[in-house]
């Protein structure tokens, strides 16, 4: 299912998209020292300015926030002296109640898997829960209850 696909999938359940300018998308391209992947940019898009009414809403993801989250999630993984750090390479683009993230790699394809931390967990290291940014989103957009299940990581 590609971006356009599951936002007209949460348009059609009543739910206002408010998208990014190609101004503001820039100012989050300026934020990588390497391209980002068009999934990414495609929700950016159609929707880098929030969801007021649902999907999304409360989440950590939209432009207000994105320029912090790397920095927040750098500073929630010193606080549970987690070993691994992110890179350059890793890019947060979401952040839930201060105490999870999700980030994709930068040099993974136009459509990257998603890797994820959250706190309280005997994670020894982040944990791919996705194999696309596309799939993230659309299981995010159904209430996938499994979506996080650090349990079963994809291979």
């Amino acid at each position: 299912m590609t971006i356009f696909d599951i936002a007209s999938n949460v348009r059609q359940n009543g739910i206002d998209l408010v998208p990014a300018t190609n101004n503001e998308i820039n100012g989050v391209k300026s934020l990588s020292k390497k391209e980002l992947p068009q999934a990414y940019i495609e929700y950016l898009k159609l929707m880098g300015n929030g969801t007021p009414n649902g999907f999304l809403k409360g989440q950590s993801c939209f432009l207000n926030e994105i320029p912090n989250l790397k920095e927040w999630s750098n500073e929630l993984l010193d606080e549970n002296n987690f070993d691994r750090k992110l890179t350059e390479n890793d890019f947060v683009f979401w952040m839930s109640q201060g105490y999870q993230f999700a980030f994709f790699k930068l040099d993974e394809g136009d459509d990257p898997p998603i890797y994820y931390y959250r706190e309280g967990t005997n994670q020894t290291d982040f944990v791919k829960i996705t194999n696309s940014f596309s799939e993230f989103l659309y299981r995010l957009s159904i209430n996938d209850k499994f979506l996080f299940d650090i349990e079963k990581p994809l291979n």
